[in-house]
C-alpha cells in the first residue's frame, strides 16, 4: 500500500513537471543546447543518454514527458524537471542517495587479548552527502571496544574535511591489578596537502573510570582510583606512505600531540612513529618501525595508569603484554604502573624462503625498547623501578594470508631483561573473516 502511494505521488510530480514544461514549450521546436544540473553521481552524458534527448533535434511536450519518465524509471532520481531558456533545454535532477556499504564479521585468537570476535561496518557516500561511516565492535576475553566514525573528506573545500569519532573501551587484563572503562568523543578537521601529507586537528571529550584495584596493589595505584573527565586539543601530521611494491625505499611518519586543558587532569602528550621499508636483492627486504612517546601532567597534576605507556606483546616481542613498564615491587606484590616515557624499535628481515608463494611470508626480527620515569606525589610501598633499562629480543616468524583471513606467529628469545619482566616466547595472531 505504501509503495502504491509513493508511485501515485511520483506520477503526480512527474505530471506536474511535464505540465510546467508544456507551459514553457507551447510548440515543438529545436533546442541547440541541452544542459544537466543537480547531478553528482552521474555524468551529464549518462543522463542525456538515458533521457534520449540530443541537441539539434525537435522536441515537444510528449517528448519531454517521455524523457522525464525514462529518467524516473531508473530509480536513481527523486525528481526530474525540464525547462527551457531560449534555445537551451535544462534538465534538473535530484539524485537518490547512493549507499555502498560493507558488513564484515570476524574472529580469532591473539596472544595479547585471547579469543575475540568482532564486526565492522562501512558505508561510502552515506546519506548522499559524500561522507563515509565506519563502525567496529570487538569483544575479547580481556578487552571490549567499540568505534564509530563519520568523515567527509571535502566537507568544507576539496582539501578540508570534517569528521566525528566516538569510542568506548572496557579493559581488564589478567596481568595488571586494575581495570578501567573509557569513552571519548572527538570532532575533527583534516587538511589534505597532497603527496601523502595530511594534518588533523581535533577536540576530545573523554571520561575514564579506573576501578577494581587489587587491595594489595601499590599506594600509587590506589590513589588513582575513580573517574576523571577531561577536554583536550589534539593535532596529528602524517606524511609519506609505505609501498612494498614500489621497488624502492619508502617511509611514513606520524607526529601526534595532545594538550589537556580542562577537566580533572591537565596534561601534555607527544608521540612520534616512523615506518620504513627497504627492498633488497633477490626478494629480501627490511621493514622497521620506531616509536617514541612522552606524557606528563601540567602544573601539580599527574596522569594516571590508563594514560601511561607500557610495552610487551606485539609491540615488543619476547615479553608478556604490558610487563615492560615502571613497577612498584613490595615483597610478593608487583604493581605495573606504566611510565611517562617510552621508546621502541621493531625490525624484520623478510626472507623469501618460498619465493613462489606470495601468501607465505617468513622473517627474522630484532626488537628493543624501554619504558621509564614516573611522575607521582605518592611514595611507593616497596622498590620503585622507573629508570631507563633497555630490553631486547630476537626471533623468527612467519605469516600466511588465507582467502578468509591471516595467521601470523613468532618465536622470540629475550636478550636483555629488566626486573619483573615476564617472558613470552611464543606469540600468535589469527584473524578470520566470514
Amino acid at each position: 500500500m505504501l509503495r502504491t502511494i509513493c508511485y501515485v505521488i511520483l506520477i503526480f510530480l512527474c505530471f506536474g513537471a511535464a505540465q510546467s514544461t508544456h507551459a514553457q514549450v507551447a510548440q515543438a521546436r529545436v533546442f541547440n543546447e541541452i544542459t544537466v544540473d543537480g547531478n553528482k553521481r552521474f555524468s551529464d552524458q549518462d543522463i542525456l543518454a538515458t533521457s534520449g534527448l540530443r541537441p539539434g533535434e525537435i522536441y515537444g511536450e510528449d517528448d519531454l514527458l517521455a524523457a522525464i519518465e525514462e529518467l524516473e524509471f531508473t530509480g536513481e532520481f527523486n525528481a526530474v524537471r525540464i525547462q527551457s531558456q531560449g534555445d537551451r533545454l535544462i534538465i534538473t535532477v535530484d539524485e537518490t542517495p547512493a549507499f555502498q556499504g560493507r558488513l564484515l564479521f570476524g574472529g580469532g585468537f591473539d596472544s595479547d587479548d585471547g579469543l575475540f570476535a568482532g564486526a565492522a561496518l562501512s558505508i561510502d557516500d552515506a546519506l548522499g552527502i559524500g561522507a563515509r561511516i565506519d563502525g567496529e565492535l570487538i569483544v575479547s576475553e580481556e578487552v571490549q571496544s567499540a568505534r564509530f566514525a563519520v568523515f567527509d573528506p571535502d566537507a568544507l573545500t576539496e582539501t578540508i574535511g570534517l569528521g566525528f569519532r566516538l569510542s568506548y573501551d572496557n579493559v581488564d587484563y589478567d596481568n595488571v591489578l586494575f581495570s578501567y572503562e573509557e569513552i571519548s568523543a572527538a570532532p575533527f578537521v583534516t587538511f589534505d596537502f597532497g603527496q601523502n601529507r595530511e594534518l588533523e586537528t581535533r577536540l576530545v571529550f573523554s571520561s575514564t573510570d579506573l576501578t577494581d584495584v587489587d587491595p594489595a596493589a601499590s599506594s600509587i595505584l590506589q590513589a588513582e582510583v575513580g573517574r576523571e573527565d577531561r577536554v583536550s586539543l589534539g593535532v596529528s601530521y602524517r606524511f609519506g606512505a609505505i609501498d612494498p611494491t614500489a621497488g624502492r625505499f619508502t617511509w611514513a611518519f606520524l607526529l601526534d600531540a595532545e594538550y589537556g586543558f580542562a577537566g580533572d587532569t591537565n596534561f601534555v602528550r607527544t608521540q612520534a612513529r616512523g615506518d620504513f621499508y627497504l627492498p633488497l636483492a633477490r626478494g629480501f627486504a627490511v621493514r622497521s618501525t620506531v616509536e617514541v612517546g612522552h606524557i606528563s601532567g601540567v602544573g601539580d597534576d599527574n596522569v594516571r595508569a590508563p594514560d601511561r605507556f607500557v610495552l610487551g606483546g606485539a609491540n615488543l616481542r619476547g615479553f608478556e603484554r604490558g610487563t615492560v613498564t615502571v613497577r612498584d615491587i613490595n615483597g610478593a606484590t608487583d604493581t605495573n604502573l606504566g611510565g611517562n616515557l617510552f621508546a621502541v624499535a621493531r625490525t624484520d628481515l623478510l626472507i623469501p624462503v618460498f619465493p613462489d608463494n606470495n601468501a607465505l611470508g617468513t622473517f627474522v626480527f630484532a626488537d628493543l625498547g624501554s619504558v621509564w620515569e614516573l611522575e607521582t606525589d605518592i611514595a611507593p610501598d616497596g622498590d620503585l623501578f622507573d629508570d631507563f633499562e633497555l630490553r631486547s629480543s630476537i626471533g623468527i616468524g612467519a605469516s600466511y594470508d588465507f582467502d578468509f583471513g591471516r595467521l601470523e606467529a613468532y618465536l622470540a628469545a629475550p636478550i636483555e631483561e629488566g626486573v619483573g619482566d615476564e617472558e613470552q616466547i611464543f606469540g600468535v595472531t589469527f584473524r578470520a573473516n566470514f
